[in-house]
């Protein structure tokens, strides 16, 4: 996009205390709220904390026309972490052009700062969730990273006679925030920021307790998003298991729940009362420092224990008699994250829970 005098590119930072720029923040939700859900009563402040409030806080890259919001995208670097590996992230969301400014190029002007910006961060790659691909493929991002997905339904459910309840934000907050720190992918995410989340418009939370603690957490819906999906959840997965079966036959006895979970977790334990189970893709991935992501996998390779040769002349890496070409960015992303089909290489396990959706 070439700039003009009515037409630029501008920024918002939610964490800017010293600026909070009220009037702009009221543009910005304005625009997002009538294009991304005229027909939905949670507002998008409220549904994405995160990235629109100041814990931990994000920003608004968008571009003006005589004063009014045209085009949007958010953007968020957050870190993750797992015991093998850890990196910093940029997510990318609140992507939304005005239906009569869409096909100038305005959101693809938007990526390409907002790739730049995260890069400039410090973030190794960039990730966001669509159900349009083709849109940002061109853009260099590519369908990867790993997650199961397990159906019930209340047929299957079963029901021990013990009860479970919906969560109790004073009494369980900072308990569910300690199950999700156990998690072993996961991004950072402090106590103040989990209490933002669990109070989402629309989302419901289950606890089961256990010796006079929380046990395991499931967490259903989110805002206008995650429509019966368990989204997040954590604690011990025989707990897990008793959790979703007593909330599918007392809650949602007319509504089949789908769990989502990274893909390298061993989830057989809730196969018991799931009618189906299948792979799926993590979302769409970018890579914004190819050296550092490469360095990163490697140095996961080698605390693994996978013998490999990483061969800089050729630009590949090889496992046993299986060679793999990095030379190409997308190359990286399927060498490094795989998708939802199996591969023979190992994949560094990568992770984004339903509340870090932007």
């Amino acid at each position: 996009m070439t700039e003009s005098s009515s037409l630029k590119i501008r920024n918002l930072s939610y964490r800017d205390f010293s600026n909070p720029s009220k009037e702009s923040k009221e543009k910005i939700f304005k625009f997002l709220n009538n294009q991304t859900r005229k027909s939905e009563v949670v507002s998008i402040e409220d549904e994405y904390p995160s990235v629109f409030k100041s814990v931990p806080g994000g920003e608004s890259l968008y571009i003006e026309d005589r004063g009014e919001i045209v085009s949007h995208v958010a953007i968020l670097e957050r870190e993750f972490q797992h015991p093998l590996a850890r990196m910093k992230v940029g997510l990318i969301g609140s992507v939304a052009t005005h239906t009569s400014y869409r096909g100038k190029g305005l959101a693809t002007s938007l990526l390409r700062q907002a790739s730049l910006e995260l890069k400039r961060k410090g973030c190794l790659l960039a990730v966001l969730w669509s159900d349009q691909p083709e849109f940002y493929t061109p853009l260099g991002f590519q369908r990867a990273g790993r997650e199961q997905d397990l159906k019930f339904t209340s047929k299957q459910s079963t029901d021990n006679g013990e009860f479970i309840r919906a969560f109790d934000f004073d009494k369980d907050a900072h308990l569910i925030w300690r199950l999700y720190q156990k998690q072993s992918c996961r991004l950072d995410r402090s106590l103040e920021e989990q209490k933002k989340l669990l109070r989402i418009p629309k989302v419901k939370v289950f606890v089961t307790e256990k010796e006079g603690g929380i046990s395991s957490y499931i967490v259903i819906n989110k805002g206008a998003d995650f429509l019966n999906f368990i989204h997040e959840w954590g604690g011990e997965l025989s707990e897990v298991l008793r959790n979703i079966s007593f909330c599918q036959k007392h809650f949602f006895s007319n509504s089949p729940l789908t769990l989502i979970a990274p893909g390298d977790y061993d989830i057989s334990v809730l196969n018991k009362i799931s009618e189906k189970k299948w792979a799926g893709v993590l979302g769409l991935i970018k890579v914004l420092d190819k050296s550092r992501l490469l360095s990163t996998y490697m140095n996961f390779l080698k605390l693994k224990q996978v013998d490999h040769i990483w061969s800089k002349d050729k630009d590949s890496i090889l496992f046993a008699e299986t060679e793999f070409s990095v030379n190409e960015e997308k190359e990286v992303i399927q060498l490094v994250f795989g998708d939802e089909m199996s591969h023979s290489h190992p994949v560094m396990p990568f992770f984004l829970w339903g509340f870090d959706s932007i």
